[in-house]
């Protein structure tokens, strides 16, 4: 067999390379395999670190809401009264109520009105950790003065661009709005772009709401403080009328609303089981096809004396050649997805190592199992029965 086999390179490379057109095929439908499971992974990803951008740049360690809170934009309001009844613990330092909603506000230039989500709160008060936005917030001051989210959604209008030409005066909600400076927060899937105003602001722009029924409150703990501990005895103190959540409850807590609650989690998951599926599929015709078409070699070597172990290992060695063939450029597709989808959905799609290991496993599993299986015709191959 050595002399049949040019020196160094291995048969099962001969063997899948001998039928180029299948080659191509098989590697082209694990590029299509690899492709939707790394891309599918990357937007899970990517919806898990979207969802929750303002709760990462809330300034609390104890949140507040309503019981019949579900995301960040859709809660019914709580009395504040309960969130006041916090000081009554001695770790508490500050709280913050926030008012939220969705509303239209018009494009400058195009005078298009789109909805946008804006989030009020008293300017005296400190709910963001951010440097761009505390800055700034004092100006909010001032009634029908706004900051606008720098990532919001291009079709609010280039009102970044305009700034720095001065204050931006648009409409939100038929209401004159000064944009006066902005700040970055990120698109959610419930926000297309977000802007921040006064709590006087937020009540001229959308009357007739009670003004004490904030929709989520932030709790600030001094420091030391034990927010899990905290947290326990709110919800010993205060009635059932109020969630009361640790920061990182919070957070959790919008993950499992849209992973778990809404179609989107399970159309990831279901992705992925289908594009493993499907190269999983691919992968074993091809590999089915070599060994029948090699069938009278193989029974040929059988009857001297070589074990079924020696034939499986060897087409395991294409299943792992064609995996690692086909992950390469899969990867590189799937980093120029990540590219447009940045740009064009704005979410936060980038090339994650853990992910592209975790694919490459599945990957290679995939096309070890469909050789495994493509080998059993072999295995039970009688060389007296094939001559």
């Amino acid at each position: 067999m050595n002399k049949l086999i040019p020196l160094g390179i291995p048969l099962a490379w001969l063997n899948l390379i001998k039928e180029k057109k299948r080659f191509f095929a098989a590697v082209a439908g694990i590029i299509f395999a690899v492709t939707m499971m790394l891309y599918q992974m990357g937007l899970k990803t990517a919806m898990f670190t979207q969802v929750v951008f303002p709760h990462l740049m809330l300034n609390c360690d104890v949140v507040m809401t309503s019981p019949q809170y579900e995301y960040f934009g859709i809660s019914r309001g709580f009395t504040e009264k309960r969130l006041n009844q916090a000081f009554a613990l001695p770790e508490v330092e500050d709280v913050a109520p926030l008012f939220l909603v969705n509303l239209p506000i018009k494009n400058p230039n195009t005078q298009v009105n789109r909805d946008i989500f804006i989030i009020g709160f008293d300017p005296a008060d400190k709910p963001f950790d951010d440097p761009a936005i505390e800055e700034q917030q004092g100006m909010l001051k001032i009634p029908g003065n706004a900051l606008f989210d720098e990532r919001s959604h291009a079709k609010f209008g280039p009102i970044v661009e305009m700034l720095e030409e001065g204050s931006v005066t648009t409409e939100t909600n038929g209401r004159a709005t000064e944009i006066v400076g902005s700040f970055e927060m990120g698109t959610t899937f419930a926000a297309d772009g977000n802007l921040l105003v006064s709590k006087q602001t937020f009540f001229e722009i959308f009357p007739g709401q009670n003004p004490n029924l904030p929709a989520v409150g932030l709790i600030q703990l001094k420091d030391g403080a034990d927010s899990q501990l905290v947290a326990k005895r709110l919800r010993e103190m205060v009635p059932t009328d109020v969630k009361v959540m640790t920061r990182e409850e919070f957070i959790q807590n919008e993950k499992e609303y849209w992973g778990e609650r809404t179609p989107i989690g399970f159309v990831i998951s279901a992705s992925m089981t289908v594009a493993i599926i499907v190269g999983a599929v691919i992968v074993y015709q091809i590999l089915y096809t070599d060994v029948t078409d090699h069938l009278e070699e193989y029974a040929t070597l059988k009857s001297i004396g070589f074990k079924d172990s020696y034939f499986i290992s060897l087409i395991l060695q294409e299943s792992v050649i064609l995996s690692v063939l086909g992950f390469i450029p899969g990867a590189a597709f799937t980093a120029g997805l990540y590219y447009v989808t940045r740009n064009v959905a704005y979410m936060p799609t980038y090339f994650q190592w853990d992910n592209a290991g975790i694919v490459l496993g599945l990957t290679i599993f995939m096309c070890m199992l469909a050789g495994a299986l493509a080998t059993r015709k072999l295995r039970h191959a009688n060389p007296a029965d094939i001559f």
